[in-house]
């Protein structure tokens, strides 16, 4: 399979091993997708490339369920060969390209054949990096240097993409309807995107950060 050809921002640079990280297991993507996209915030997504990490602390994420949702890609149990990666057993990686220069990044959940997804909307570099770097979706994978090229890889093994989980007590976390869904009819509303409170690198408008 073809390697992910960018670089990632060199301010992403984090050992995992110094903050007691570990790496989530297929159990935890494999379970009903809220409680995934809910258990994300905290988690850090991360890459090994030229034998360094580079990585973030998600802070914002999207649950996307299946074929009832007007919203998913999969709804009416769409297939296509974009789409395919949404159909994996939980724990691999969706990424899809949008209006012609975004890259956006999708963690599968369930089991193969349930085609639910959680999008990675915002996340916080280590240290000294810039705090809105990762703020949207585009920017999560510009800065890791994530392209479709990734679609369909699998975040559990000794692959160049890891998600390691969340150290400590869970943060404080907002809930609202997602973002750029209004085409979805009354899945618009669901509220299905989830935030860490009170952190700048949250995406979206303001009134929708609190």
């Amino acid at each position: 399979m073809a390697r992910t050809p960018a670089t990632p921002d060199p301010r992403l640079v984090f050992d995992p091993k110094a903050l007691g990280l570990e790496e989530a297991p297929r159990e935890f993507y494999r379970r009903a997708t809220v409680e995934v996209a809910r258990d994300l915030l905290g988690c850090w997504f991360a890459r090994i490339h030229r034998g360094r990490w580079y990585g973030a602390r998600i802070v914002e994420a999207e649950a996307y369920l299946g074929s009832e949702d007007a919203a998913a890609h999969s709804r009416r149990g769409r297939r296509t060969k974009r789409v395919e990666p949404m159909y994996m057993d939980g724990g691999h990686l969706y990424v899809f390209f949008i209006y012609g220069m975004h890259h956006c990044a999708n963690i599968v959940t369930r089991t193969e054949g349930i085609a639910e997804a959680v999008l990675l909307r915002a996340a916080e570099g280590p240290p000294g990096a810039p705090p809105r770097l990762l703020s949207g979706p585009g920017r999560v994978c510009a800065a890791l240097g994530i392209t479709a090229a990734a679609s369909g890889r699998d975040l559990v093994g000794n692959g160049e993409l890891r998600l390691f989980l969340r150290p400590g007590p869970p943060p404080e976390i907002g809930v609202s309807a997602r973002i750029g869904v209004d085409y979805a009819g009354p899945a618009r509303d669901w509220p299905l995107r989830f935030y860490v409170k009170n952190c700048p690198a949250v995406s979206g408008p303001a009134r929708l950060r609190e």
